[in-house]
């Protein structure tokens, strides 16, 4: 059983957080590049999208993909990739084209072991119809100038953005909401276990059944 008691009260922010995934920085409740003060963030997604002009035309659908594809085909290295490059260019960060490859694919690659491990080992999985529900609850009621900013550079509507370009990240978002009962009711928090030190060792014991 749950220890109801315990006050933990896990957010789907802090679940990718903890479990290494969502890596990406957010608009508060939208999964999108974060902005900062005085950059201008068109001016950075028109660079990056200058180097990589493929990124919109595979990533953007104009209509919802329910069970047409497995959910693991919404994980996309590239996106990820040209996620890290705008996040470097709109926050002056130095790091080279090399290593944001590496780092994209290296986080494309754990989204689906995380899926893998949840299917075959806890007998958990999502489906496309769950991940668009989910985006109905959760995503698409939430605007702001940020958003709809990233939405107008990257030459998207607001419905592509959500269901299609970001769809990845409520992917995962699904499956955790999905997987967190079923680890915690496996692995039950100890009697005056820290908070975090529980989420931690969650996590080591997930990812001990890596595939």
């Amino acid at each position: 059983m749950l220890k109801k008691n315990k006050g933990i009260i896990f957010s789907i922010c802090t679940i990718l957080l903890i479990f290494g995934i969502g890596s990406q920085l957010v608009f508060s409740k939208g999964k999108n590049v974060a902005s900062n003060d005085g950059v201008d963030l068109e001016y950075a997604v028109a660079k990056v999208l200058s180097e990589m002009p493929e990124i919109t035309i595979n990533q953007a659908k104009t209509s919802r993909v329910v069970d047409i594809e497995s959910v693991e085909a919404s994980m996309d290295s590239k996106k990820a990739e040209f996620r890290l490059k705008v996040q470097n260019e709109i926050s002056n960060l130095k790091n080279d084209n090399a290593y944001l490859e590496r780092t994209a694919v290296a986080d494309t690659n754990k989204y689906l072991e995380a899926i893998q491990i949840a299917k075959e080992i806890y007998g958990v999985s999502v489906t496309q119809e769950e991940v668009n529900h989910y985006i109905d609850k959760n995503v698409t009621g939430f605007v702001n100038s940020e958003k709809e900013e990233y939405a107008k550079a990257l030459g998207l509507s607001l419905y592509e953005l959500d269901y299609s370009f970001n769809r990845d990240f409520y992917v995962m978002d699904t499956l955790w909401d999905k997987l967190i009962p079923v680890l915690m009711e496996r692995y039950p928090q100890e009697d005056g276990e820290d908070n975090n030190l529980y989420l931690e060792r969650i996590k080591k014991e997930f990812y001990s059944n890596s595939l």
